[in-house]
């Protein structure tokens, strides 16, 4: 709701001046009629700056996606071209995209025939203020294309120099009717010129002849952007309209004559108030529908998934379709951030094996897998002996790498699926076995012990002289739950330990001695 009352806030912020300066110069005279041609004008030319400023950035995102991928460079001429086809298809304004050579020769291009062309501009080249990688170049006859165009070269940079040039254009023509679109009053004539003042392209609508000469050319390239009355006292009077371009120097001059504005204002006031009213409710309701649509109902789901996610939660994901990339590529890092979450939660950070909350996990669905008549499951006990005599002796950071070194060397017995090596506290582990054929057991746990010797840990206050492990193990079958297998296993690990340490006892078997 409150995203909503922002919307209409803006649009009310937005389009309420437009609309008070409608009313009020429906009451006012010729010098008010051309004073909202003026104004209509400037409107216009901030349109036009806008068009320039998005088809600026389209074209700039084009080289940066071309220049993030190797899927174009790397590949054959013919493979790349119609990539690039299919990229410049995707924007009308696009007059060609390429990719040259360091020596400006053309290696691939979205215009057919184009592959070896040598690549040139004319003119100063003008830096991007998005991207200093990015030259953009004077309104001029493209020799890749031959149209006029407004180029940019991207220079993409190894260690050695430069790898390769990405070429895309601006097709000036399309740029033009783009932008006289853009107009709510009429125009006479309407020209791109250069930065050094020449009429590189020009069309006339109600003239023979062209109106824009030196004198009007050198006072357009003396502004940036803006509006300008001559002949005002003359009955031929008209605006000129000046928009530099936001890539390089030239500009888009166009002229809008004030007789027919004259004759037709009072009635053209009345319908721009009508027009504005419409655009009123249509843009609110669209504003209002895209929001939702795009913003609110996503926002809510994701708001939603991180509530369920702080409330522990972590078996599930959220899936969003949105033609936003943004909202893609946050809901993709969310899901990947509950995975490593869900990962980090259930390993232990010392040894890098399972922690006691997977164990736990892992033994109930053993004793589901039991309930319905499957297993047996082997369960060991692993005890490091005398550790805190290790301990008091080397130091906690020696017996803490010794324990990586125990988890590292159990982990390698534990890979066939459904089995498990954790930590079960302090120097204890458990183990989670699926032979439970009671002789291949003893040497597989036979195995672990001698794994855990040959170590070599030298410990001098053990009878063996080095890191040894005590066990003790049985086997879980129907009728019997996983955590009773670990006490029976744990009073088998004691009596391991009882009896000299360094050595496997069964609950229910006689023990395997290292002597």
């Amino acid at each position: 709701m409150r995203i909503r009352l922002i919307v209409l806030a803006v649009i009310a912020l937005c389009l309420t001046p437009f609309l008070v300066v409608q009313l009020l110069g429906a009451h006012k005279e010729r010098a008010a009629s051309i004073q909202r041609v003026e104004q209509s004008l400037q409107v216009s030319i901030d349109r036009i700056r806008d068009l320039l400023d998005g088809t600026q950035a389209d074209i700039e995102n084009i080289s940066a996606n071309i220049s993030i991928s190797s899927a174009y460079q790397n590949t054959s001429p013919e493979s790349c071209r119609n990539r690039l086809r299919r990229v410049a298809s995707l924007y009308d304004s696009v007059a060609h995209v390429s990719i040259l050579t360091p020596e400006a020769i053309v290696f691939c291009s979205s215009i057919a025939g184009a592959e070896g062309v040598r690549a040139s501009h004319d003119g100063k080249l003008v830096r991007s203020r998005h991207n200093n990688d990015t030259l953009w170049g004077e309104t001029q006859v493209s020799g890749i294309s031959n149209t006029l165009v407004i180029p940019s070269m991207t220079a993409i940079r190894n260690d050695l120099g430069i790898d390769y040039m990405i070429v895309a254009s601006i097709a000036a023509s399309t740029m033009l009717s783009k932008a006289l679109d853009l107009f709510d009053v009429p125009l006479s004539e309407a020209a791109i010129v250069d930065g050094q003042g020449k009429v590189v392209t020009s069309e006339q609508f109600s003239t023979s002849e062209s109106i824009i000469g030196a004198n009007l050319i050198r006072r357009s390239l003396d502004m940036p952007s803006g509006v300008f009355a001559e002949n005002m006292s003359e009955k031929d009077a008209y605006y000129v309209g000046v928009v530099k371009f936001p890539m390089n120097n030239s500009r888009l001059i166009f002229l809008s004559p004030l007789k027919e504005e004259y004759d037709r204002a009072k009635n053209r006031l009345k319908g721009a108030i009508i027009l504005a009213l419409v655009e009123v409710f249509i843009l609110a309701a669209l504003m209002m529908f895209s929001a939702e649509f795009f913003f609110v109902r996503n926002l809510r789901r994701i708001g939603a998934f991180a509530t369920e996610i702080t409330a522990g939660n972590q078996d599930r994901r959220i899936s969003v379709k949105s033609p936003l990339a943004e909202f893609n590529a946050l809901v993709a890092a969310l899901n990947l951030m509950v995975d490593k979450l869900e990962d980090t939660s259930r390993q232990d950070a010392l040894t890098g094996i399972a922690n006691r909350r997977a164990l736990d996990a892992h033994l109930t669905h053993c004793d589901q897998q039991l309930a319905a008549g499957k297993g047996p499951f082997a369960v060991a006990m692993l005890d490091i002996d005398n550790f805190k005599l290790f301990n008091d002796r080397f130091g906690h950071a020696a017996g803490d790498k010794t324990l990586q070194r125990v988890g590292e060397a159990l982990r390698r017995f534990t890979k066939r699926q459904g089995e498990m090596a954790a930590r079960y506290g302090g120097e204890e582990f458990t183990l989670v076995l699926n032979d439970c054929d009671p002789e291949r057991l003893l040497d597989h746990l036979e195995v672990i012990r001698r794994a855990v010797e040959d170590l070599d840990i030298p410990h001098p206050d053990s009878p063996y002289g080095r890191v040894t492990v005590s066990l003790g193990y049985t086997v879980a079958s129907a009728g019997t739950t996983m955590h009773q297998a670990i006490e029976r296993a744990d009073a088998a690990l004691y009596r391991s330990k009882a009896n000299g340490r360094n050595r496997i006892s069964a609950d229910d078997a006689p023990e395997l001695s290292a002597a």
